[in-house]
């Protein structure tokens, strides 16, 4: 019988980040563990996660459909072909994350004409916002390339008395919110994969309640994806 699973929050997880400098092309012999040199099987619940760069004309490995910009979650034992072209995704937890929700939205445009008895409409464009919500955490909340870093500069003193100051990084990233975070090697990957801009942080402190701060997000480059990984068979 197919195991059937009900999500709650807590099997969700959110991850930000950019992608390698490195960019990795196929040869037709080595596997893509191979060209990265990890060893297979390292981590039965690390996808490889590659953001295609350039497809080959023919037997690639990247799915049809599948376009140069979007992401293809590897196992690790595909052999890319000449032609074929990924850099890594290099994805940090957000950690301090408390929730998030990625709204979904298609204007309606009115068509209606005069003789028509109900009013008639045609789609418009969709349209895409990200809301997270963090819980502020020193140690989490206050790092470099942080939420709040996308907003404003950081001003770090360590208690070896050096200083990090951090300019405003609002530069667009990737991201993986998922729905579903597998934590055994039977279990589905399931997440949505995207590009944005994250603005308008709101920070503030209220007595008897957890200080959190609220953020939002548009899409930027990539359409949305979304991704669901089932384990592979041994």
């Amino acid at each position: 019988m197919e195991n059937i699973k009900t999500l709650v929050g807590d099997d969700s997880m959110l991850f930000t980040g950019g992608i390698s400098a490195i960019e990795y092309e196929g040869d037709g012999v080595k596997t893509i563990n191979e060209l990265v040199n990890q060893e297979p099987g390292k981590n039965l619940l690390e996808q490889k996660m590659c953001v295609i760069k350039a497809r080959a004309e023919n037997n690639s490995i990247f799915a049809d459909g599948i376009n140069p910009g979007e992401l293809f979650p590897a196992i690790g034992t595909e052999v890319p072909v000449q032609g074929d072209k990924f850099n890594f995704l290099q994805l940090n937890h957000v950690a301090d994350c408390s929730s998030w929700k990625l709204g979904i939205t298609q204007g309606e445009i009115d068509v209606t004409k005069l003789k028509d008895r109900y009013k008639k409409y045609r789609l418009g464009k969709k349209d895409a916002q990200l809301t997270l919500s963090s819980i502020f955490t020193i140690g989490e909340s206050d790092q470099a390339g942080s939420v709040i870093n996308r907003n404003m500069k950081l001003f770090v003193r360590r208690k070896d008395g050096t200083v990090e100051v951090t300019n405003e990084a609002n530069r667009a990233l990737y991201m993986l919110g998922y729905v579903n975070k597998a934590a055994l090697p039977e279990e589905t990957d399931a997440f949505v994969f995207c590009q944005v801009h994250l603005y308008n942080v709101s920070l503030g402190g209220q007595s008897g309640n957890a200080q959190s701060y609220d953020a939002s997000g548009r899409l930027t480059g990539i359409d949305p994806v979304f991704y669901s990984l089932e384990a592979q068979e041994a």
